[in-house]
């Protein structure tokens, strides 16, 4: 099953709420960059390995993450909870990835990224599943300076 919204949608919504030029600090997308670049590559291996700690782990204590079906996971602990039982019903991930596409300064210093990802994974029976879609992701830095996930939607 293949899953696909066009990704220009996120971008006119994720610019639809940047902030004028004069009020953003260029310097917190340039902070930011590495840790949601990590992020991002970290999702397939920690998919691979099962890991729902290491999938979590970019989201903030409260953090939300918004399911295509409109489901909402509220909290580290909760999505935690959520990948390990999503992925008693994998069998195998073949491949996959997060696909950075764009991302901008919104107010409060707030940072929107969007892209597209998905994976593609061999079931129990043998059967092989590709899932693929674009995401908004917001990030914020927290007092500690970590930037994390405040809300993930999936479409």
């Amino acid at each position: 099953m293949r899953t696909r919204i066009f990704p220009s949608l996120l971008g006119a919504a994720a610019l639809a709420l940047t902030v004028p030029p004069a009020l953003a600090a260029p310097n917190d997308l340039a902070a930011a960059k590495p840790a949601i670049d990590k992020a991002n590559a970290d999702w397939i291996g920690a998919m691979r390995a099962r890991d729902a700690r290491a999938l979590a782990a970019p989201y903030a204590e409260d953090g939300v993450f918004v399911l295509s079906d409109g489901r909402e996971i509220v909290g580290r602990k909760a999505i935690i909870d959520f990948y390990r039982q999503r992925m008693a019903n994998v069998g195998q991930v073949l491949g996959g990835g997060i696909h950075h596409d764009g991302m901008t300064l919104a107010r409060d210093g707030l940072i929107y990224e969007w892209g597209h990802g998905g994976a593609t994974t061999l079931d129990k029976a043998g059967k092989r599943t590709t899932s693929d879609g674009p995401y908004l992701t917001v990030w914020k830095r927290g007092a500690d300076g970590r930037w994390a996930i405040i809300r993930n939607l999936v479409f």
